[in-house]
């Protein structure tokens, strides 16, 4: 290697090279952006169509289906789903991992357009929507006030706060939640319509002649030119009374004489309570460029200012806060990053002591890390928990590649050489092993990064973070650390040496003496009883095999993120009244059960107005303080609650997993498909049932909940035909009637707000009142009532269908507590081998326990790549197929380590712990190169086999125990679980301590015995062949 020689001859211009790249890193690190995650933009597009007053059934025949057929065929498709409900279609695309979604956009547009004929003509036009994470607010805030009431809340959070938060930097919009919407009502009396032969319609349409916009045409003069408009519109609520609907007997009829007409408010089909009273949200959303920690902070900023603007008694308060999380988690991986920094260099100082070779490790480990901060901003990478992540695991590594230059320098200036030789010869002599050994722990990342999934995605900062860290520090190794050490280190003098240590010193020295010893001795030992040892090596890995059945599996680690959500779910049809009571029951089990909670709010009811009455959804949102300012986990808080959610009659519920990049999905989602629906939605309720005997399974729930109460007239075409009306017209009158119709708008102060009109309340609460509804008929010379022109019928509708790949389907979801998924997988399938099914039924099992079932595949896949790519690394360096093969055995002793690890801690078997697997393929060998690399350079020498073997594990167990230890203690921090974030990356440490310590150890006796074995072997060969005529010159020769 002649980068060090290069680099201690140009110390000056290798100092000026190394304060640039400082510079750039520190800089590089001012640029990056933070994030909780890397920008895992799903690659996922939406459809969504409305058509008002059309069934589940119909939506699903006339919009849904067309739709799904012709965007199917869209190039990458993996997967298309939809669910039909009362009004509404929406249809899910998902693509494959690495999809250009703009392009995947343009071509659903351009299918879309192709089947725009055969959707109804009064149906609205499909709204398509690529996913992307901007699409989810950052700060969620309520606002309540002890002097304003619910419409004024709306009002001023709509009017007012709204603007004033859009106009903050980074804030692309705020939309409010809750309260009461201010509207004009024209209540209708049904008995004064029909004395005057007049229907809903007729309202309606004489309301719309007021508050128009006509044209007029221009008016030109010599100089001048305008454009005319004619325009009247409502100012005033006497203006609406004095509207005139008709003429009977020379006198006009007004609005007044059949209806009253109110300043009030939308009707209300959903509601929101914030801290136990009245209040409303204001969810707050960022532009898609701008950072989240920044946005967030100018909001907080400006709190004040607008506050200073409101009525008095207004308050603010945060009940969801995106920037919390990522700045705990990035501090938390800070401090384990430092933390992880000390214990390394106390390592180094253990081994060195020598206080200025620790001080090289002291400069040469933090250039590494701040060179890599310019490296990610070039790279585009955010600094969020992944990256973080990533450097903190490349902490204890990034050290090995100097420490082992440093050790070796260390050896050669005992010998006596020269400084600046002892420089240039310990690195030199080890400098194509690091490089191999960086190279083989870089190389493993390779094939995880075409891992597909998000898993995959995830994963590739933290990938591309701890490449980058290695890169530089084998750079560092071969340039900066011999220079300091010429710089920093004297010439040896044994003396001087000894007489300046003191005591800890010395008792350090003679313990390191000592188990160095102990280490030559029993190496001996080992060597010269091979097939005990080895015996003993693979009965301890065979007994490790027996416990993987102890251990669990599970897909991603979940996060405390500081909040808890909770979906719960009424009967069918349960009045917004009944929702309320159930609301405040929350409330008071909060207070009792989470004393802890900051803030909270719930929202009930249907959001989507009057067409979606009968929505019986409550949804409940906790804000806790930070997991260190706790003394409960949320999972234990979620497991409290759940106690006291269970005896509450009539109510369902779930609590959301908002754990981690992948929240929002089921542990466990059974998913039984087949055209009859009926049958499909029998058996999921049979699941749930048996399901509730499954210890550890919770929040047990059908996808498609209770069927909703509905009304169907079934009008006679042949009764239409004869009084000459069509059916369209019946059925918007009827809309019109019971749930009303925009007719025209109000003016004040500059706002505009609606003029509603339907039957005053009394005359739309029951049944008899829908046959009630006076109909025009024969062209509006008079008025029938609705029952006789059909029936109506009391019946029940399914409120959603759910389709997969043009497939119907039922599903029962659940998630865990107290069980892994792997474990809760195999009882559910037990449970399904066991229930007889109809023939047309198939069923999948989907959510988290498919998604850990594929990682498992997809890692495996990637960890058997990843050997065969550090074989051929390691073969390329020693220009041997034998010594990689011999170094390779040091893979299978991590198992030992890792299974073991795994189930003292109780940790399952998951991506996390997947990668950590994967990464061992490339650090476990990293010794083993360094050992044979070792006794192939004394061999050269002319030292005999058995002498090399001892002399080369003496001299290089110390470099090998410092490379473990930095390694080792470097991850202990994340391996603890101790802070915000930790428990995500927890998992991925204790894999790699468990299964480095167990290698570490038997390396140093299991490649030592295996290299004699092949050594010995391969003698015998040589001599079989030699005695076989006409074989000995193709064995033996070389090619010229």
């Amino acid at each position: 290697m002649q980068l060090a020689k290069f680099s201690i001859k140009h110390r000056v211009m290798m100092s000026m090279i190394y304060i640039l790249v400082v510079g750039f890193g520190i800089f590089g690190l001012t640029q990056l952006k933070l994030a909780l995650f890397p920008d895992l933009n799903m690659p996922m597009i939406m459809i969504n169509t409305s058509y008002s007053g059309v069934g589940p059934e119909e939506i699903e025949e006339l919009i849904t289906r067309p739709i799904e057929e012709a965007v199917a065929t869209t190039e990458n498709v993996d997967t298309v789903s939809s669910s039909s409900q009362e009004g509404s279609s929406q249809v899910q695309l998902e693509f494959d991992w690495g999809t250009d979604m703009d392009q995947a956009e343009i071509d659903v547009r351009n299918n879309l357009d192709g089947i725009e004929d055969r959707l109804p003509d009064d149906a609205n036009a499909p709204v398509v929507m690529a996913f992307n994470t901007s699409m989810m607010p950052i700060l969620v805030m309520a606002m309540t006030s002890p002097n304003l009431g619910a419409a004024e809340l709306r009002n001023l959070g709509e009017d007012k706060i709204e603007p004033l938060l859009e106009r903050i930097n980074g804030v692309a919009s705020a939309s409010t939640m809750g309260g009461l919407s201010r509207q004009i009502n024209v209540n209708l009396n049904p008995i004064l319509l029909a004395s005057y032969n007049l229907s809903a319609q007729d309202v309606v349409t004489a309301l719309q002649k007021g508050g128009q916009l006509y044209p007029a045409g221009t008016i030109s003069t010599n100089t001048r030119k305008f454009t005319l408009r004619v325009y009247s519109e409502y100012r005033s609520l006497t203006q609406i009374e004095n509207v005139i609907l008709t003429q009977q007997s020379g006198a006009p009829v007004r609005l007044k004489d059949v209806a009253t007409v109110e300043d009030g408010h939308e009707e209300l089909a959903s509601d929101v309570r914030v801290n136990g009273g009245q209040g409303i949200i204001l969810l707050i959303y960022k532009q898609s460029d701008a950072n989240t920690l920044s946005t967030t902070k100018n909001v907080k900023t400006a709190l004040p200012k607008i506050t200073a603007t409101l009525p008095t008694g207004t308050q603010f308060a945060i009940v969801m806060d995106q920037s919390t999380s990522i700045e705990s988690s990035i501090s938390n991986l800070y401090d384990t990053a430092i933390q992880a920094l000390a214990l390394t260099l106390a390592v180094i100082y253990i081994f060195l002591l020598n206080w200025r070779g620790s001080l090289i490790m002291s400069i040469s480990m933090p250039i590494s890390v701040i060179a890599t901060f310019g490296l990610l901003m070039l790279a585009d990478i955010t600094l969020n928990i992944v990256s973080m992540a990533g450097l903190a695991l490349a902490i204890g590594m990034l050290v090995d590649n100097s420490v082992v230059v440093l050790e070796n320098i260390f050896r050669h200036r005992a010998m006596g050489k020269l400084m600046e030789e002892a420089a240039d010869i310990g690195t030199s002599e080890v400098g194509m092993a690091i490089f191999a050994s960086t190279l083989t722990t870089v190389v493993v990342f390779v094939p995880v990064l075409f891992v597909p999934g998000m898993s995959g995605e995830l994963i590739r900062d933290m990938v591309i973070t701890i490449s980058f860290s290695l890169g530089v520090s084998i750079i560092v190794a071969l340039t900066l650390v011999p220079l300091m050490a010429v710089k920093l280190l004297g010439a040896y003098d044994e003396k001087r040496e000894k007489e300046h240590r003191w005591m800890f010193k010395r008792v350090i020295d003679g313990g390191i003496t000592g188990l160095i010893r102990l280490y030559q001795s029993t190496l001996g030992w080992s060597i010269r009883h091979k097939a005990l040892v080895m015996l003993a090596v693979i009965a301890a890995f065979a007994l490790s095999f027996l416990l993987t059945s102890s251990i669990g599996g599970e897909f991603i680690s979940g996060m405390d993120q500081s909040s808890i959500s909770v979906t719960l779910q009424q009967a069918a049809g349960t009045p917004l009244t009944t929702l309320r009571q159930t609301a405040l029951q929350l409330e008071q089990i909060i207070k009792e059960e989470i004393p802890e909670a900051e803030s909270s709010y719930i929202s009930f009811g249907s959001s989507g107005g009057v067409r979606s009455t009968g929505a019986s959804s409550i949804s409940l949102n906790i804000k806790l303080p930070d997991k260190k300012q706790r003394t409960r986990g949320d999972l234990e808080i979620s497991d409290s609650l759940r106690k006291r959610l269970d005896p509450l009659p009539g109510v369902t519920y779930a609590i959301g997993q908002n754990r981690g990049p992948t929240s929002g999905g089921s542990a466990i989602e059974i998913n039984i498909r087949g055209h009859d629906l009926e049958a499909a939605q029998s058996l999921a309720e049979q699941f749930q049932a048996q399901m509730q005997n499954i210890p550890g399974l919770v929040d047990i729930e059908l996808k498609i909940k209770e069927s909703v109460p509905q009304l169907q007239v079934r009008l006679n075409q042949d009764v239409l035909n004869d009084f000459m009306i069509a059916d369209t017209m019946v059925a918007q009158i009827v809309s019109t009637a019971i749930a009303g119709s925009t007719a025209a708008t109000y003016r004040e102060s500059g706002d505009e707000y609606d003029i509603n009109v339907q039957l005053a309340p009394e005359y739309r609460q029951d049944r008899e009142a829908l046959g009630d509804v006076l109909i025009p008929v024969n062209n509006g010379a008079s008025l029938v009532p609705l029952s006789q022109l059909g029936e109506i019928e009391e019946t029940r509708a399914t409120p959603t269908i759910y389709r997969e790949n043009q497939e119907r389907y039922a599903a029962v979801t659940c998630n865990l507590s107290g069980i892994d998924v792997a474990s809760a997988r195999k009882q559910v399938e037990a449970m399904i081998a066991a229930t007889p099914l109809p023939a047309d039924i198939t069923i999948e099992i989907g959510g988290d326990a498919e998604d850990q079932q594929k990682s498992v595949v997809y890692y495996g896949i990637a960890f058997l790549v990843s050997v065969v790519l550090v074989y051929m690394v390691m073969a390329s360096q020693f220009e041997s197929l034998v010594d990689p093969f011999i170094v390779m055995f040091t893979i299978p002793l991590c198992a030992i380590g890792v299974i073991g690890i795994l189930y003292l801690t109780n940790t399952p078997m998951g991506v996390m712990a997947l990668i950590g697997v994967v990464m061992l393929a490339g650090i476990a060998v990293n010794n083993g190169i360094v050992l044979v690399d070792y006794i192939n350079q004394l061999r050269v020498t002319g030292m005999e086999l058995y002498q090399a073997v001892e002399a080369a594990g003496a001299d290089r167990v110390r470099p090998v125990l410092m490379t473990a230890g930095t390694t080792i203690l470097g991850m202990l921090p994340l391996a603890l679980e101790i802070g915000s974030g930790s428990e995500l990356w927890a998992p991925l440490g204790r894999v790699v301590i468990g299964g480095l310590t167990t290698t570490t150890f038997l390396t140093l006796y299991v490649i030592p015995i295996l290299y004699i074995a092949f050594e010995r072997l391969g003698e015998r060969v040589k001599r079989v062949f030699s005695k076989r005529p006409g074989l000995e010159g193709v064995i033996l020769a070389q090619p010229e």
